[in-house]
């Protein structure tokens, strides 16, 4: 078999080669210079971060530029402590922890006898009195009766005085220029019926003095008694007072809290028996100083609360405290003594919940949840306050154009009777 030579002229295959080896390198620099520069997926993610860090960041902007919030904030209300007035034995307790009950409902009763007995004998007291002013009264007319019949007398004795002296001045010259017309018996006897005459009229005049005088002790026994008789009624109506705190109420509307009495104690006065909370309950809002130059009163309020993070409540602005929190310290400070160092103060702001946002789980917002309150500065105030509201019933509320400053007038709430 005859083999036939390769007639590929070499220089073609040279030139092949070569070609070959420069495809070869470009290949190479171009894989070199794809490891080198970053890859495309990650350009496009980085694209969509700051796309959406520039989104969320205006969007926060936006949103920090009209509101003001704080996480320093809690639910708040008026907590009433109920304690006894008078001591006694707990006869029985009408109520039970978490309880709500209303404004004058009775919560616990005391043993009442002793009072019931103290009672009958103020009254008793007061019965025995009242006749010793009736007799007093009866003892005026009396007196005044003997006065006027000594006056008389003592008028009678004056005329019969007068009368016998004018007789015995007649007998005298009668005896002394008659020479003799009467005797000297009878000049003696005249002269002895004019001393005697003018000595009782001093004796009658004596008995109207004493007369005046009994009158006027009639008069100081008839004021006395009359006295008397009112400290009798006051001692009955102190009897009658002490009986009815043997039963306690309810002072307001609310939930029973803190009971610690139960049948059988025996309390003292002024000892806490148990706690009666408000319905009623708001959010105070402790603000940065820094925080407070665009609030104002009637400003809607969005309110987060840690216990019911699924729930967005709606409220308003309704005062500020007057002070700082600092400025109602037990120590407050003194920054006129020492090193001074800034730090920025905090003012309680009271905000209302909108009635109609929290139906359903009012029962859940108690005082002492932690609450975030968000105030939209830029929002269209409330004029005036939620009307379901006992607040509402404050008739010193700022109108919603004022700057929140110290309400003049407001009484406080929930006062214990």
């Amino acid at each position: 078999m005859v083999v036939k030579e390769n007639t590929i002229p070499r220089g073609y295959l040279d030139a092949r080669e070569a070609a070959g080896n420069a495809n070869q390198k470009g290949d190479a620099n171009q894989r070199g210079k794809t490891r080198n520069g970053p890859p495309r997926s990650f350009l496009v993610i980085g694209a969509i971060i700051v796309v959406l860090a520039v989104f969320f960041g205006v969007r926060y902007w936006m949103y920090a530029s009209t509101h003001e919030d704080t996480d320093d904030a809690y639910v708040t209300g008026n907590t009433h402590q109920i304690s006894a007035r008078i001591t006694g034995t707990v006869q029985q307790v009408l109520v039970d922890d978490n309880w709500h009950v209303t404004a004058g409902q009775p919560l616990l009763k005391l043993d009442s006898r002793d009072y019931e007995v103290a009672l009958a004998q103020a009254r008793a007291n007061y019965l025995q009195v009242k006749a010793q002013l009736v007799q007093a009264n009866a003892q005026i007319p009396l007196v005044e009766a003997q006065l006027a019949q000594a006056q008389a007398q003592a008028d009678s004795s004056k005329a019969n005085a007068d009368y016998l002296e004018r007789t015995f001045e007649r007998n005298s010259q009668l005896f002394y220029q008659g020479r003799g017309v009467i005797s000297k018996q009878d000049l003696d006897n005249a002269q002895s019926q004019a001393q005697t005459n003018l000595a009782s009229y001093k004796a009658s005049e004596a008995a109207v003095t004493v007369a005046k005088e009994n009158l006027k002790v009639a008069q100081a026994q008839q004021q006395a008694a009359s006295a008397q008789v009112e400290a009798a009624q006051a001692q009955v109506q102190n009897a009658e007072l002490q009986l009815s705190y043997c039963t306690i109420v309810a002072p307001v509307s609310g939930r029973i809290a803190q009971k610690t009495v139960q049948t059988g104690n025996r309390v003292s006065v002024g000892q806490a028996l148990m706690a009666v909370v408000e319905d009623d309950v708001w959010i105070l809002a402790n603000l940065k100083e820094t925080q407070l130059e665009r609030v104002r009163v009637g400003q809607p309020v969005d309110i987060k609360i840690d216990a019911l993070p699924h729930y967005r409540f709606k409220g308003r602005v309704d005062s500020l405290q007057p002070g700082s929190g600092s400025n109602f310290a037990l120590l407050p400070p003194d920054n006129a003594t020492g090193n001074f160092i800034k730090i920025v103060q905090r003012v309680p702001v009271k905000i209302l919940f909108d009635p109609e946002s929290i139906k359903g789980v009012r029962d859940k917002i108690v005082a002492g949840l932690s609450a975030v309150p968000s105030i939209e500065i830029t929002g269209k105030v409330i004029d005036r306050p939620y009307q379901d509201n006992q607040e509402a019933e404050k008739p010193s509320h700022q109108n919603a154009s004022q700057p929140i400053t110290q309400i003049q007038g407001v009484p406080p709430a929930g006062v214990v009777h």
